[in-house]
């Protein structure tokens, strides 16, 4: 019975270390070496919204506010053409917004914070199992006892 218990529990923990795994999977560090230009760079930052005190990938080593060693200039430039092809975009950008907002209501998808809950409830329902196993057994021992 004692194996079986044992049993019980160290399957509850490989499912919570495997549900644990597959999450720490979706937030890959990165590093400068994963993109293949200074285009890429900036396009990650810019879209992030990275900035000297903002570097979780700590892309800015010497925190000047610029990732993996992009000058000055090259950024101002990557920054001014996003703004104007924003600007441009900003009459269409209302009422493409406005569909968005619509689609997103229904069946949109699950933001990055979304957790693994099946696998977590299986978990929970194992634990509960064990517990209730142990307390039947408890009962059966005190009933034979008297």
């Amino acid at each position: 019975m004692k194996k079986g218990i044992a049993g019980i529990f160290m399957g509850s923990f490989l499912v919570m270390g495997a549900s644990l795994n597959v999450a720490a999977d979706e937030h890959v560090d990165k590093d400068c070496g994963d993109f293949a230009n200074h285009e890429e760079v900036m396009e990650f930052w810019y879209t992030n919204g990275y900035s000297a005190e903002n570097d979780p990938h700590d892309l800015d080593r010497d925190n000047d506010g610029l990732a993996c060693e992009v000058s000055q200039s090259e950024y101002d430039d990557y920054v001014a053409s996003q703004e104007a092809a924003g600007s441009d975009d900003e009459a269409s950008g209302d009422q493409e917004e406005a569909v968005e907002e619509e689609e997103e209501e229904e069946g949109a998808a699950l933001p990055d914070t979304a957790s693994n809950g099946p696998l977590m409830m299986l978990f929970g329902a194992g634990i509960a199992g064990a517990g209730s196993l142990l307390l039947f057994r408890r009962k059966n021992q005190t009933a034979d006892q008297q």
